[in-house]
């Protein structure tokens, strides 16, 4: 939140929530008046909770199901929910061990208190906490001369040096090219297409998720554009784009740094904390989906709070998996440390509260503070940034431009302050009023002067009005008024002293304002608005832009630029005025530029979260933790500021923090420890309490020699020769530590595997229940099932009541439906049958001819694949000799026909097969002989055989025979997890154009079988049992789960019974289809599986039509309107688009009532339809006919009547022609 903001807007927003009676202009007098509005202006401060509602944190009884047990009173209304897997270490009512922890938005007919009472009853609800409403704290580029908190040279009347030490942060931080690293933004928005901002802007890669860069949670939709500004200042203040010879620079300069825009305030700055809670759960689903998410910036608070514990749970959780949370301290001059607001108040080992500074480096007069709560400061005065709309802004404007844009201004330069009137402008009290040149100025000079405006024994209700003249000329545009204002009063109060407006006066002959300002018109535009404002105390070190539009003069006139003073207090008051100004008429409001100064706490924080995302980026970590640390050292100390945890931001301390490790990994069989601080010469490591042989050592990088640590967990213990230390616990892993882990949900798997589309990840279970993943819902939901009656023929029901079932191959994915073999045990023998499930018709249906056509009956343990559109069954073993088979059967689905294809070079069994671009490998699987991994084969339709590779495969278990892992497509080949092999790891991939196997940077173990497939650039596993890895720390104690070393490491409970998901990412498999179009799209554009039909059909434009045999793909002209191929590589479809003209025989008529007339129209286009469809705008006037004869009627004299012809081409192109009716 800003500290000061546009008071029109301010004023609305107090109006709509204001609880004192409506102000009129007779009905009370002075002294209620003044009273009035100082209520008014208390109440503005005042945000409290939405009434009868609260937010809940909850243990639910259900995961993984739609119809999730809600555990609330029927009197209790669920609005919302939000549903995560718990990592909670506190609080815990239930007994059970619950598997998922959900927060519910929740309402009832009673007072917020007493709900409150209710749910803390509840043995399932962890924390109760009203629905506290929210609201913005207000307060070589050409104007970066004016970001003295970038490098301040003075400007101000600041002091040099005491900024943020920018140059270290862009010196150190400002390459591109490696992680992308984001900043969320949870505020009003981003102006998404701002000079500056739009090429800093995160895009969304989720399949699940809207928004392209974001999210607007007021307004529940996929467009999170700023209409209120202070989100875009935000921005600019973290990452508006440096060197492009536009306006400002932002603290974070690396390409890679990008923002994400997350509204949750509405257009006056204010909402409530489920907006938050929405913000925090889209930036925890797009973690899970791999989204590095460095820092989350809230320049926004709430009122005192009692309950925080649903915000910290949020918190935490995003926290855990990398993100920093940001908070600006607010803007109350208060000691946050009790009592506390939400957000900088919260307790949380990943949370920064943020104070704000002066330009002398010292704490702002307005900044809230706290030796417990709030951790370090930044500069947060007159902080020049983006904003959203176009701002008049003559103070960072060149001579050039304020002598294009201006029709006055003073800057006061000379110090002549002559033109200031302070006779004739209504004053009415007795007061005494003065100008005089100050050196107290606002400027990017390191020197300057200003108007010093002082009145003298003002009274309560008084009104003290200077103003400017200038000579208005007449334009076709509003005028725009412009000041800087600092003011400050003597009077002793607790509260606001006085008002301060400035506004347009007319001029009289005598050039004295012709209608002051009255006590009245101020206290009516208190709940009005219009007149911009700001309330006036006992410290003030900020100036205040005022800007508003004033009115366009239809005359050249003599007017003012008044600044007008409201006692609210006896006492003398101080204003500073510099920069004064007034637009142009016939100026558009475009070349002004959108950047703003504001003052706040919320100008701080995003200094700070810049700085997180450069500290991520200059010591490679997405540990949050560590981040945080290493911001909160990079400070400097600052005589006289009082108590916070840490000094102020100062990016000079980049590079000389304490030391932190960032990350271990594995480089040619020794473990490396990577980080920060470590000194240049050597200290002692220790790894599990033993001292270990360090082969190297720097300041970055510590090399340890023993080799028996690789693949090991290891307690690591770092101390510096300077006697600094570090610690932390690290998996000592040749690449990334582990999978990550997507999230957890109740156990569906019952044997059964799993497949996907390329995109959306499935689960068919051994009974044929088919499920899909939802990630948002954290959960599989279940889609259909079929019934095993209709899966096998001529088994009697008593029979498949009492049999086993399983698959016996795992499911493939073919043109929008999923086939399996399913196999039913019934003791004296096993009966198979191939199923399949189209996601078109939502039916189930069973292939019979499996058995008779495809070998079923007799083997068992076949592949079965999809390629090219026809469904593969290959190899197996003969269940009567054992012997494996070398034939393969193909299935065409559209023809419904079996046939026999190329027969394998040697007998295989349970391969895995999959399709890659053009060809098919079959891989993996026995050959009937132990300790032999078989050598991938491949295939292609166009030469119709099956080709043995030369790469090979060595097992670390050379006793077994059969070889099986998850398998999935990835770029040119298969990746693969879960086969132990030695030397690739357990993750590895196939290259088939370099027939190579190639190690990924991942490592992980599992003592049971797991199911798993690439879903685009993600591998998707799960466990099927309960996964281990081997951990070193507790040998003889049992083994450690993986999931407690995913890279999201405790992020969802251990369940007793669960389906953890967990994600690689690899190069995607899949091959796009683009368009290539102008003046129209063609559908059918995306990703697909290798060999799916994609269909394409061309559609124009408004205005356009397609033009026939002009479409192509892959560079082949296709004929038609629609085309549909088998897509195995990249495929770009192009199509040739035509503007339709519509032309009459007349271009205007003028027709007597009663008659006749006939319209010829042409059509120029390159549809089939070449006539036009015929409308009249008022019938009742004038008819017009199919054939184009308008009729005019008597009700139509006088009247003018629009005729259109439309064409019937489809192009929605059409002709007008108006007709006056005599």
């Amino acid at each position: 939140m800003r500290k000061v903001k546009r008071w029109a807007a301010w004023m609305l927003s107090l109006a709509l929530l204001s609880t004192a009676a409506p102000i009129t202009a007779k009905a009370a007098s002075d002294k209620d008046q003044v009273t009035d509005i100082k209520k008014q202006l208390s109440e503005k401060k005042k945000s409290g909770y939405v009434e009868g509602e609260a937010l809940v944190l909850y243990r639910t009884t259900v995961s993984g199901q739609k119809n999730r047990s809600v555990p609330f009173s029927s009197g209790i209304k669920v609005k919302k929910t939000w549903n995560f897997s718990t990592d909670l270490k506190g609080k815990t009512r239930s007994k059970s061990k619950d598997p998922v922890v959900s927060i519910a938005r929740v309402s009832s007919g009673k007072k917020t208190e007493e709900l409150l009472r209710d749910l803390d009853k509840n043995p399932q609800v962890i924390a109760a906490q009203p629905n506290y409403k929210t609201k913005i704290l207000s307060g070589s580029d050409p104007y970066y001369d004016f970001q003295w908190a970038n490098s301040n040279q003075g400007q101000n009347r600041g002091t040099a040096g005491k900024d943020v030490g920018y140059d270290q942060f862009y010196s150190k931080t400002s390459s591109s090219g490696g992680k992308e690293t984001v900043v969320a933004v949870v505020d009003t928005g981003i102006d998404l297409g701002h000079e500056e901002l739009k090429g800093r802007l995160w895009t969304n890669k989720s399949h699940t998720l809207r928004g392209s860069h974001g999210y607007d949670f007021e307004n529940n939709d996929p467009d999170p554009s700023d209409d209120n500004g202070h989100g875009t200042h935000c921005a600019g203040i973290i990452a508006a784009q440096a060197g492009n010879g536009k306006g400002i620079a932002g603290i974070s300069q690396s390409s890679d740094i990008k923002l994400m825009a997350l509204k949750v305030f509405d257009e006056d700055g204010g909402g409530d904390l489920s907006n938050v809670i929405d913000a925090y759960y889209y930036i925890y689903k797009q973690q899970l989906e791999g989204v590095n998410v460095a820092a989350v910036n809230n320049s926004w608070g709430t009122d005192e709070t009692e309950y925080a514990e649903v915000m910290k749970y949020v918190i935490d959780l995003v926290g855990k998996k990398g993100a920093v949370t940001v908070c600006a301290a607010g803007n109350e001059m208060e000691n946050n440390d009790k009592p506390r607001t939400i957000p900088a108040g919260v307790d949380s080992d990943y949370l920064i509260s943020v104070a704000a500074t002066n330009e002398n480096g010292q704490l702002a007069a307005y900044s809230n503070y706290g030796a417990e709560s709030v951790h370090m400061a930044a500069p947060g005065n007159d902080i020049l940034s983006s904003v959203h709309e176009d701002c008049f802004n003559p103070t960072i404007y060149s001579d050039a431009e304020r002598n294009s844009l201006c029709q006055f201004y003073n800057g006061f330069e000379d110090g002549n302050v002559s033109g200031v009137k302070t006779e004739g402008g209504g004053n009415t009290g007795k007061g005494t009023v003065t100008v005089s040149a100050d050196r107290d100025y606002f400027g990017k000079d390191k020197k300057g002067t200003s108007a010093k405006i002082s009145v003298e024994g003002a009274k309560s209700g008084d009104i003290y009005t200077v103003f400017l003249p200038y000579d208005s000329s007449k334009g076709n545009t509003n005028s725009y008024l412009s000041t800087m204002l600092k003011a400050v009063s003597k009077a002793e109060a607790e509260d606001e002293t006085g008002l301060v407006l400035v506004m347009d006066y007319q001029l009289d002959e005598e050039g004295q304002i012709k209608d002051p300002l009255t006590l009245e018109d101020i206290a009516i535009n208190m709940l009005a608005g219009g007149i911009p404002m700001i309330s006036i105390g006992s410290k003030a070190d900020d100036w205040t832009h005022f800007v508003y539009s004033d009115r366009s003069s239809t005359k050249n006139e003599k007017r003012a630029l008044g600044i007008t003073l409201m006692a609210l207090s006896d006492g003398d008051f101080t204003i500073h005025l510099d920069d004064a100004a007034v637009s142009k008429a016939g100026v558009s409001s475009e070349a002004f530029g959108k950047y703003d100064f504001y003052s706040g706490t919320s100008m701080a924080a995003p200094l700070v979260a810049g700085a997180v995302a450069n500290a991520s980026k200059y010591y490679n970590s997405s540990n949050a933790a560590a981040n945080r640390e290493t911001v909160l050292g990079m400070t400097r100390t600052e005589n006289g500021m009082p108590l916070i945890t840490r000094g102020v931001l100062d990016g000079r301390k980049l590079a000389d923090v304490n030391p932190i490790i960032t990350k271990a990994f594995v480089s040619g069989g020794r473990v490396v420890l990577q980080g920060k601080g470590f000194g240049a010469s050597g200290g002692t490591v220790s790894v599990n309490g033993n001292t270990e042989k360090v082969s190297s050592w720097s300041d970055t990088r510590i090399v340890m020699d023993n080799r028996k640590l690789v693949n090991r967990v290891g307690e690591v213990k770092i101390t510096t020769r300077q006697g600094k230390t570090v610690a932390g616990s690290f998996y000592f892993v040749k690449g990334k530590s582990g999978p990550r882990q997507v999230f957890t949900t109740e156990n569906i798997t019952d044997g059964g595997d799993v497949f996907s589309d390329g995109s959306k990840f499935y689960y068919l279970d051994r009974e044929l229940n088919l499920y899909v993943m939802d990630e948002e819902e954290r959960e599989f939901s279940k889609m259909s099932s079929m019934d095993m009656e209709k899966a096998f023929s001529g088994i009697q029901k008593g029979e498949l009541d009492r049999a086993k079932f399983d698959l016996d191959s795992a499911p493939v994915y073919c043109d929008q439906a999923v086939y399996a073999i399913v196999e039913a045990e019934l003791g004296y023998e096993v009966k198979r049958s191939l199923v399949c499930y189209s996601f078109k018709t939502k039916k189930w249906s069973r292939v019979d001819s499996y058995l008779s056509k495809a070998g079923g009956s007799k083997v068992q343990g076949s592949s079965l694949a999809a390629y090219n559109g026809r469904i593969y069954v290959i190899g197996g073993q003969n269940k009567k000799n054992q012997s494996l088979e070398k034939s393969v059967y193909r299935y065409d689905t559209e023809k419904k026909q079996w046939s026999k294809a190329a027969s394998l070079p040697e007998g295989r069994c349970e391969s895995a097969a999959v399709q890659s671009g053009s060809q098919l490998l079959l891989t993996l699987g026995s050959i009937g002989k132990k300790g032999q991994i078989p050598k991938n084969l491949v295939y292609s339709d166009r030469t119709n055989r099956w080709i043995k590779k030369s790469a090979s495969l060595t097992p670390r278990n050379i006793n077994e025979e059969t070889f099986s892992a998850c398998v999935g497509v990835c770029k040119d080949g298969i990746a693969y997890v879960g086969l132990d092999t030695d030397g690739y790891g357990n993750v590895f991939r196939y290259s088939i154009s370099k027939d190579r196997f190639e190690a990924m940077d991942y490592t992980a173990s599992f003592d049971e079988e797991i199911i798993g497939t690439t879903a685009g650039s993600r591998f998707l596993l799960m466990p099927l049992a309960q996964q281990y890895d081997f951990d070193l720390k507790h040998l003889g104690k049992g083994k450690k789960t993986v999931q407690s070393k995913a890279q999201d490491d405790g992020d969802d409970d251990e369940f007793e019974d669960s389906s953890p998901v967990y994600s690689y990412s690899v190069p995607s498999g899949l091959v796009k289809v683009t368009a290539k179009a102008k003046h129209g799209t063609i559908t059918g554009r995306g990703s697909y599986l290798p060999g799916q039909k994609v269909t394409v059909k061309p559609k124009a434009a408004k205005y356009y039509c397609f033009k026939p045999s002009t479409m192509k793909a892959a560079g082949k002209k296709i004929k038609g309107s629609s085309h549909s191929f088998r897509v195995t590589a990249a495929t770009t479809v192009s199509a040739v688009f035509k503007k339709t003209v519509v032309k009459l025989n007349k271009k205007k008529l003028t027709l007597r009532a009663g008659n006749k007339y006939k319209l010829k129209a042409k059509v120029k286009t390159v549809g089939k339809k070449k006539s036009v469809t015929w409308k009249s705008s008022k019938s009742k006037y004038a008819s017009v006919s199919k054939q184009g004869v308008v009729k005019t009627k008597k009700a139509g004299k006088g009247k003018t009547v629009t005729i259109y012809a439309y064409a019937k081409d489809g192009s929605r192109s059409k002709a007008k022609i108006k007709i006056k009716i005599r």
